[in-house]
């Protein structure tokens, strides 16, 4: 069973009945280490309960530190019931499957330049992936610490690609982990930028204003749907935000005890579909209350706004 972190009964208790309603829902899936496996794969269970969510009338969003592209993969246990892909930590939104872009914010060559100058002269031996309006470049070693394949070859210099504005900058060290670089590599980052766990085995470099939370801000205000509406589900640090800001927070089993916090709430692990858990429970709860004695909540599915 998941371990439950220190109880928040007052939010916690408010929110669940708050959300726990037959009004149109956003569902925010974190993809690495929430809704799949170790091996980075979808289990049938939770493809079902996506699937089955979305058919009740929920958006359901994918919210990842993942560029957009390697989100493909998913395209034929998912279909399209996907409604948006926030992916690089909310620096890219895009449609689902096909991946048209819909939302992208950058920052200056000139400063991504800078960024990456100050982590070489701070941190020899860190490595990089780049995708800039002239293209995209990755250092050899980053490839193979992606969860889907890259197209590109490797290259010895990624700042040779040029251009004016930086839409994704990665950064990787064989010698530091994740967690080490997350602590070491704010110090050199030039003002205005910040570091996030990029979902793999690298670190992602954007606007400091830029996360999760603001992607799923603004796909929010499309769909008109509420914060209060939202469900979402993470593991890792970059999700905290969402989490946070969230209706309904939901952490993983498998999340550090910093996740944890973070959110309303803990479900079984990742391998163990505790996305699914939670879901299922939900859409038993529409059912039990649209069938409930004297009940007026509307059809799923009902344009109305929240």
């Amino acid at each position: 069973s998941a371990h439950l972190p220190d109880p928040l009964p007052a939010r916690t208790q408010s929110l669940r009945s708050s959300v726990m309603t037959d009004r149109t829902h956003l569902i925010a899936l974190d993809l690495d280490g929430t809704l799949l496996g170790n091996n980075g794969t979808l289990s049938e269970r939770n493809a079902a309960a996506i699937h089955a969510v979305h058919a009740a009338g929920h958006h359901v969003v994918i919210a990842t530190g993942r560029p957009i592209n390697l989100v493909a993969d998913l395209a034929d246990q998912l279909g399209d019931s996907i409604a948006y892909v926030v992916g690089t930590n909310g620096s890219t939104i895009g449609t689902f499957p096909n991946g048209d872009l819909v939302q992208l914010i950058g920052f200056d060559y000139v400063t991504a330049v800078e960024a990456v100058t100050r982590l070489r002269d701070g941190l020899p031996g860190i490595g990089f992936a780049i995708a800039t309006d002239s293209g995209m470049a990755h250092q050899p070693g980053f490839a193979e610490r992606m969860p889907a394949a890259v197209d590109q070859d490797p290259v010895p210099d990624i700042l040779a690609v040029g251009g004016t504005e930086v839409y994704k900058l990665f950064a990787f060290h064989d010698d530091l982990s994740v967690a080490q670089l997350l602590q070491r590599a704010p110090e050199y980052l030039p003002a205005g930028l910040a570091a996030n766990h990029l979902g793999a085995d690298a670190i992602d470099i954007g606007p400091d204003t830029i996360d999760k939370c603001a992607g799923l801000r603004w796909v929010c205000e499309q769909l008109g749907v509420e914060a209060a509406d939202v469900i979402a589900f993470g593991d890792e640090w970059n999700d905290i935000t969402m989490l946070e800001w969230a209706g309904r927070g939901v952490a993983m089993a498998n999340a550090d005890s910093r996740v944890q916090r973070a959110g309303n709430e803990v479900t079984a692990s990742n391998v163990d579909d505790g996305v699914a858990v939670v879901l299922e429970a939900l859409l038993a709860s529409f059912l039990r209350m649209r069938l409930a004695p004297g009940s007026n909540h509307r059809a799923p599915g009902s344009t109305q706004s929240c």
